[in-house]
């Protein structure tokens, strides 16, 4: 019954994720209709939607773990979502970098 519970609860999180991702539509539209401004924008608004995923990807694995029993599964899978965020913020930490930089030399 462990088993059939952890399916169950599988299909309920891809369910409600498909039906999360709908509802964010609107708010990925108006993102792309932003980042029209600048040529820069685009790949960091890109970067935000993959790190947005990674977070719920991450979280839903973590918590379906957890059903399971598997909690030592559980806290890899959060260390490895971490770390993935961590990975693929580096290009707004140095596009920040650069902007103090150049603050810095109006100044």
């Amino acid at each position: 019954e462990k088993d059939i519970a952890v399916v169950l609860t599988a299909t309920a999180c891809c369910g409600v994720a498909c039906l999360a991702m709908q509802s964010l539509s609107g708010v990925i539209t108006f993102l792309w209709t932003l980042s029209e401004f600048s040529e820069y924008q685009i790949t960091y608004i890109g970067v935000l939607l993959k790190i947005a995923a990674v977070a719920v990807i991450t979280e839903i694995t973590a918590l379906i773990s957890m059903d399971a029993g598997c909690s030592s599964l559980e806290k890899v899978m959060q260390f490895l979502g971490t770390a993935t965020i961590l990975s693929l913020s580096l290009p707004l930490f140095e596009r920040f970098i650069d902007i103090l930089q150049e603050i810095l030399i109006i100044v």
